[in-house]
């Protein structure tokens, strides 16, 4: 995947819901979008070790059904 310098990259916007006990958020950076759900009272060293390593499945998992990273 390309790498972009974060003064190329558009300003992310935040989209926040609260329904009772759960959060839902979503964020979108130009062409990219995310989506989390989850429980409200979630610490943020939690949330950021469950998305580590989401940045490389998405590469792996792209790259399976574009056949390959040289394809």
């Amino acid at each position: 995947m390309a790498k972009t310098k974060p003064s190329d990259q558009p300003p992310a916007v935040l989209d926040v819901d609260v329904e009772g006990d759960r959060v839902l958020v979503a964020v979108d950076r130009g062409e990219l979008s995310l989506v989390v759900e989850a429980p409200r009272e979630i610490e943020a060293a939690d949330l950021e070790a469950l998305l580590t390593d989401v940045p490389e499945k998405v590469e792996t998992v792209a790259e399976l059904f574009t056949g390959g990273p040289d394809a």
